[in-house]
């Protein structure tokens, strides 16, 4: 998920809100969902005790757990929150298996536990196996992709290449086998750009079938060999979630899957849910309005993210994911377009980049018949 800067929500806040809320009775409440990244979270047991307490109180259905790092600091992306036999545990958690102690906190409350399982984004991967970095076009050259920014760096491993593309389902599969989990829900499936993977993998596979190498095209401008380039991307990563939706039918049938979404705007990642949505339960956009440019209309009306979604999904859940940083306004605005617009939405996903507080859960629950 996108790193994002949570305001401080402070009870007198809430009390103010309280206020302004008018009861619905014809409205059924939204069911909530949280996402959770562990390493600002859970260290403890106490600490999983608490945030449930918490959830419990504030009528959370489903937790969504980041089991797997998503982002690069502290701990590197791809290091897992629990016992694995496949990829490195992170530093602090070598003996806290923390997917463990929330699904059965979670399920003592009647509560849903997905695993929230990043796939491409992965120093881990890298560290295993220097030859699977995601490589990028830069002036011609095929260079390590090591993130957009000049003072970050991030680690992202080709999606196309195969023993990647195993290295991963095998770490979905570990989960799904050994752990009661309700779901899996998977992110960071996609690149970074139009410029990348430029591997000598993928050039000679890309050169077989289409008999050019992706190098020599021109990816700054809008052209036909862009396009089938593209094209040819979003449907890899297509057939990667069909390869991991039958993995996971093949251990656990009856348990849902997912994916959390870029806007469709953001053609260049190579992530088209036209590709994959017969492949997965539901599909969560990440309607992250401030941080994407837009206006608040942009997550409800007819060619915002909610709808452009709808539309790819044909007839398959939506659940947007949302922040908890709008004001009072805002969240009245989006629910009530929601509300006209998608009627058929029942659950609304939330994330906070930090740590969850009682604060954060008692402001979203007092959104949940607006």
């Amino acid at each position: 998920m996108k790193k994002i800067a949570e305001l401080l929500l402070v009870p007198l806040l809430l009390m103010a809100m309280v206020g302004g809320l008018t009861a619905c009775s014809d409205k059924k409440p939204y069911a909530t969902e949280v996402i959770v990244r562990t390493a600002e979270n859970f260290h403890s047991h106490e600490d999983v005790v608490s945030f449930f307490n918490a959830a419990e109180r504030n009528n959370v259905t489903i937790v969504n757990l980041d089991v797997k790092q998503d982002e690069d600091g502290a701990i590197p992306s791809g290091y897992v929150f629990y016992d694995s036999y496949i990829a490195p545990k992170a530093d602090g958690y070598h003996h806290f298996d923390v997917l463990k102690d929330v699904i059965d906190e979670a399920h003592k409350r009647n509560m849903q536990v997905r695993a929230w399982i990043p796939q491409f984004h992965d120093k881990a991967a890298i560290e295993k196996n220097a030859a699977w970095q995601m490589m990028s076009q830069v002036n011609g050259e095929a260079v390590p992709f090591q993130g957009a920014g000049a003072d970050s760096m991030e680690y992202f491993v080709n999606p196309l290449h195969p023993e990647v593309q195993a290295y991963e389902r095998s770490i979905i599969r570990e989960v799904v086998t050994r752990y009661e989990v309700d779901g899996i829900v998977l992110d960071w499936l996609r690149f970074d750009g139009f410029n990348m993977d430029m591997s000598d993998a993928t050039r000679r596979a890309y050169q077989q079938k289409f008999g050019v190498d992706p190098i020599s095209i021109d990816l700054k401008t809008d052209n036909d060999k862009r396009k089938q380039w593209s094209e040819w991307r979003t449907d890899q990563i297509g057939t990667y979630v069909k390869a991991v939706r039958d993995d996971i039918r093949q251990i656990k049938p009856d348990i849902s899957v997912g994916i959390y979404i870029l806007p469709p705007e953001f053609g260049e990642v190579g992530q088209d849910l036209a590709k994959f949505k017969d492949y997965v339960d539901f599909v969560s956009p990440m309607a992250y309005f401030r941080d994407w440019g837009f206006e608040p209309r942009w997550v409800y009306d007819d060619k915002g993210i909610t709808a452009q979604t709808r539309r790819k999904a044909a007839g398959k859940a939506v659940i947007p994911a949302f922040d908890v940083h709008w004001s009072d306004e805002e969240y009245r605005e989006i629910y009530a377009g929601l509300r006209r617009n998608h009627p058929e939405i029942g659950s609304l996903a939330f994330f906070v980049y930090g740590k969850w507080s009682d604060d954060i859960m008692m402001k979203i629950n007092l959104m949940r018949d607006r």
